[in-house]
């Protein structure tokens, strides 16, 4: 994958919830991300709308073959909150490093253990579930902005080495 590309990036917005972080997940990808040859960004609200989800979803990934998808809201333990189910029904595989991280992650508070995003690939493209809250939203974007195009490199069968030269990590 040439790292010139622009990324193809969609967020979509569920419940009511997930409006309050979606201005700032969008700032936050086109400030972190946009120094890594760009990045073109579609929202769409969907939500309480679970079939539209998926729908949405499929479409992003199979037909418009989009890089990336990012999800906003309805991921914690509510009985209403369906964005991890709905996601790890749709994933091909899952990618739990990127999973772990968002649960570990220094910024969180005690609402943030409830947070059940899930994070992995579905036919090439990255689809990582982000909380509601604004901050965590933030963080979640800023570190997983130095994996993401690794992360499509690899989904497109890249032989690259994960730590080049034996540099880690």
């Amino acid at each position: 994958m040439n790292t010139s590309k622009v990324l193809g990036i969609r967020i979509m917005e569920l419940g009511d919830d997930g409006g309050r972080a979606l201005p700032e997940v969008i700032r936050a990808v086109g400030d972190l991300w946009a120094g890594h040859g760009g990045v073109a960004i579609e929202s769409a609200r969907v939500g309480d709308d679970e079939r539209l989800a998926a729908r949405t979803i499929r479409r992003w990934c199979d037909r418009e073959r989009v890089d990336v998808v990012l999800t906003v809201g309805r991921g914690g333990h509510e009985r209403e909150d369906f964005a991890p189910e709905i996601t790890a029904a749709l994933l091909d595989r899952s990618l739990p490093g990127i999973e772990e991280r968002m649960y570990l992650d220094s910024t969180r508070g005690p609402r943030d253990l409830l947070f059940r995003g899930k994070a992995g690939m579905r036919r090439g493209t990255l689809v990582v579930n982000l909380p509601a809250r604004p901050a965590r939203a933030r963080a979640i974007v800023k570190f997983l902005g130095p994996v993401v195009r690794h992360a499509l490199e690899k989904a497109h069968g890249s032989d690259r080495e994960c730590s080049p030269g034996g540099a880690p990590p």
